[in-house]
């Protein structure tokens, strides 16, 4: 199979291979109903471990790797010249990189991707003399202005993605570049580096590169092919210009939030209160992602990892509506109600999202009346990618009352 068929079977399945992280339930009706979030994840299944790239699917984003959580700042898809070929995104890509030996290059432009919507990407083989590496590029827009929750400026949460190093550098004209040494899997020890830059046009790019050739073992080198300051000159060269010419659709109203997200500070106040009597808490390093926090509780000798999740009420009133109505359609858990009219649905996942096995991670998403949506999620270890089975130290009622409780509204 070639490197274009497999990237291309990538993108298709890898929505179904990656796990759950906290983040992306709470954007599940968003994505499924507005197409208003991209999501990319690196993927490292079974055994085995093979690693998977899901760029964008959908034109919808992955909270988890280059910053979580927070409001959704995503701008509408489209907006793509039409002129941008799949060519166009190998060759500039093979552009920006230092020189090198490139091979199996590809990519997709305007309207040619293998799931609708897909923005401008590419991807290719690239050797500095060390040995190859996979090094992937893709678009997007986010709305304006740049805020702390803009998805993809701010460094990962390393409880929920495990990295090895993360440098955020705001540019002097105010654009934010991000990159992120992701840790390793124990076993296959694939290293995924990655740049984000954000610009104050709205343009988004990003590049990503492992120590393979395959996005899995065997392994190629030690570490990826290109440096911290080799991925920032590629993500913020003008050769990207083209790209992004043509004007951006505006934001849709029903996308801007009623008020900014929380800072981890006030999530973790809210949070404490609402533990059962006589947990003890560690909320461990400073947070800085708006929209969510975690800590670690211990009850009754148990201990687990506990995340909150929130995201405040769309500023629309259609919206808040057209959100239930999605939220309440989800097969994906067990829909109850409360009795002041709350939405609760409750989900216990394995590894994977089709996978079997040990449950490893514990859930309760809640939709308030106001459409305020709090999700609480549990597991056991020092963070999600090491998730062990065993009964966590919080019930899923206990998830429940703390998701549903009325002081997260406002």
């Amino acid at each position: 199979m070639s490197l274009d068929e497999k990237f291309a079977d990538l993108l298709r399945d890898a929505a179904d291979l990656a796990p759950v992280p906290p983040a992306a339930d709470l954007a599940d009706g968003a994505r499924r109903h507005h197409r208003r979030r991209r999501r990319r994840q690196v993927v490292l299944a079974g055994g085995g471990v093979v690693a998977a790239a899901a760029v964008v699917v959908l034109a919808v984003p992955l909270p988890g790797t280059g910053g979580t959580g927070g409001t959704d700042t995503t701008a509408p898809a489209g907006g793509w010249p039409e002129q941008i070929t799949a060519q166009f995104m190998a060759d500039t890509l093979t552009s920006v990189l230092p020189p090198g030996h490139v091979s199996a290059a590809g990519g997709y432009g305007v309207g040619d991707g293998p799931v609708p919507d897909l923005p401008p990407s590419a991807h290719l083989l690239y050797d500095d003399g060390g040995g190859a590496g996979m090094v992937t590029l893709s678009t997007s827009r986010v709305a304006l202005p740049i805020t702390d929750a803009t998805w993809g400026t701010q460094c990962a949460d390393p409880v929920e993605t495990p990295s090895e190093g993360c440098e955020r550098t705001v540019l002097p004209g105010g654009g934010v570049v991000v990159v992120d040494k992701l840790a390793p899997d124990a076993q296959a020890q694939v290293r995924k580096w990655q740049a984000t830059y954000t610009g104050t046009d709205g343009r988004q790019v990003s590049i990503w590169e492992v120590n393979s050739a395959s996005f899995g073992p065997p392994l190629t080198r030690s570490t990826p092919p290109l440096t911290s300051a080799q991925l920032v000159a590629a993500v913020t060269s003008s050769a990207w210009d083209p790209v992004f010419a043509k004007p951006a659709p505006g934001p849709v109203p029903d996308a801007t939030p009623s008020t900014a997200a929380p800072a981890p500070g006030q999530i973790l106040a809210t949070a404490t209160t609402l533990l059962p009597p006589g947990t003890r808490t560690d909320t461990g390093a400073e947070q800085h992602t708006p929209g969510q926090a975690h800590l670690t509780l211990t009850l009754d000798g148990r201990t687990s990892m506990l995340a909150v999740h929130v995201q405040p009420r769309p500023s629309d009133n259609a919206a808040v509506a057209r959100e239930r109505e999605a939220f309440e359609k989800d097969t994906s858990g067990t829909l109850t109600k409360t009795p002041d009219g709350s939405s609760v649905l409750a989900r216990e996942t394995g590894a994977t999202k089709t996978g079997g096995g040990p449950t490893l991670r514990w859930s309760v998403e809640v939709l308030h009346p106001d459409g305020t949506k709090v999700l609480t999620s549990e597991w056991n270890g020092t963070n999600e990618a090491q998730a062990l089975p065993g009964t966590p130290a919080l019930t899923v009622d206990q998830l429940k009352t703390i998701a549903a409780a009325p002081a997260w509204r406002h």
